[in-house]
């Protein structure tokens, strides 16, 4: 029996032609990785960079770092952004869901 995954949801405002990240708390070493749950809304919104940061020095085996994903704001309106921390050869088991809502002015 799979046990209930975590879920947030978020409210951001962000300016129209301006970029922001999310951070989320990751460890690859497990195989689970952010992904988008939904394709983003290209008319609002396009993904700049997916990037990995373990934690600082000295690190020890295992130890979880953050995952960035920037993305860039493209007009005003709002949309919606659906995240998924799963194995992506497994996404049927997935620990964590996040949504954020982005107001974009």
């Amino acid at each position: 029996m799979k046990s209930v995954a975590d879920s947030t949801t978020h409210t951001i405002h962000v300016m129209s032609g301006r970029s922001f990240a999310l951070t989320f708390n990751a460890n690859p070493t497990t195989g689970y990785q952010w992904l988008l749950s939904n394709p983003l809304d290209s008319r609002y919104l396009s993904l700049v960079s997916n990037e990995f940061f373990p934690p600082p020095s000295p690190s020890r085996v295992g130890q979880s770092g953050h995952q960035v994903l920037t993305f860039h704001s493209l007009r005003q309106g709002m949309t919606s952004i659906a995240m998924k921390y799963c194995r992506p050869w497994d996404e049927g088991d997935c620990a964590t869901f996040s949504f954020t809502i982005v107001q974009i002015t």
